[in-house]
């Protein structure tokens, strides 16, 4: 009796191990197949890339070359545009570098300088001569006055006869000014309440 349960005891033993080392030696070879690199696995065929053309650059042919005759040379290479041809045969014309365009002048650049500038041309230009006259009067007596109160502004004045529709008038005036400093005089007078007309004579 003893020897069949040690018989049953041992087979049973017997199978446990026997599963056991059939799922070590599973488990081994499913690491083993996920491991191993699968042959020709990931390869792509690439296309291999067209050569490219060699581009060809030719000068361009001048129409007018028959009138230059033997000894003439044709324009020159800045006003000649380059001709390059393609991958697809089409013809390209590069422009060329134009080299005969204008600079920008001082002018354009400097804004200032040419506002100075313009002005110094305007006052050479500006030859004429000013004059302030400070009323005209029928009575010289008044004129006299008024030359006075000048006086003692600081500003020289004279009298002059004049005939107008109303008789002969009296004229008082300053001047003769340049344009560049008949305006100051007029302001000066304007704030001392003294009006004055500015007049100009060439």
């Amino acid at each position: 009796m003893m020897n069949l349960k040690n018989q049953k005891g041992g087979t049973f033993l017997g199978f446990i191990i026997g599963l056991i080392t059939g799922l070590v030696i599973a488990v081994i070879v499913a690491l083993l197949i996920t491991r191993t690199p699968i042959p020709f696995a990931g390869r792509q065929d690439k296309p291999e890339s067209a050569p490219v053309p060699a581009t060809a650059t030719t000068p361009a042919t001048d129409p007018n070359q028959a009138l230059y005759g033997k000894d003439a040379k044709p324009a020159t290479d800045a006003a000649t545009a380059p001709v390059t041809t393609g991958m697809n045969g089409a013809t390209v014309t590069t422009p060329a570098n134009n080299t005969g365009s204008a600079a920008v002048s001082t002018e354009e650049k400097d804004p200032i300088a040419a506002a100075i500038k313009q002005k110094e041309t305007a006052k050479a230009e500006d030859k004429s001569v000013y004059w302030l006259q400070a009323g005209a009067f029928k009575n010289r007596t008044d004129a006299e006055n008024m030359r006075g109160n000048l006086a003692l502004l600081g500003f020289e004045s004279s009298i002059s006869e004049a005939t107008s529709n109303n008789g002969k008038v009296y004229r008082v005036r300053l001047g003769p000014y340049k344009s560049s400093n008949v305006n100051s005089a007029h302001s000066k007078l304007t704030q001392n309440g003294i009006k004055t007309t500015i007049t100009r004579t060439k």
